[in-house]
């Protein structure tokens, strides 16, 4: 049955070792979407849309008749620096749309603090305590 549903990866010519950590990758992944820690899979799946979009950017490079001659290193380069900058300029994005909630967060984190009673005596300029 595997041999039909992964018929078109060639699994015919794994050895026993691709079976086993192939087998190994898929089970840890799904006993950590079936824990309290799956929110790492994001992180999981993030990496891997960062690294396939890095892979179509660079196979787009290799596609142009002038970026050709570039070596696959180059483009890589290239790819990779799309992209960071992509992802910086997103960050920076939301960086700035929210500072307006953080903003308000400390506001609002300023007046309850103006609000708290601190349950200490007053006491005159001139007050001695009587022990020392």
């Amino acid at each position: 049955m595997l041999m039909t549903i992964f018929s078109f990866i060639g699994i015919e010519a794994w050895s026993g070792a691709a079976w086993l950590g192939y087998g190994l990758l898929a089970s840890l992944v799904v006993v950590l979407a079936l824990s309290s820690y799956r929110w790492l899979l994001l992180y999981l799946f993030g990496g891997m849309a960062y690294w396939f979009t890095v892979e179509l950017i660079q196979n787009i490079l290799a596609g142009r008749p002038m970026l050709m001659e570039l070596s696959s290193w180059h483009r890589y380069i290239i790819a990779m620096g799309h992209q960071l900058v992509t992802v910086g300029s997103l960050v920076l994005y939301r960086a700035l749309r929210y500072d307006d909630v953080s903003q308000t967060v400390s506001q609002q984190r300023e007046l309850e603090a103006a609000r708290y009673i601190e349950h200490t005596p007053v006491y005159d300029d001139n007050y001695q305590p009587r022990f020392r």
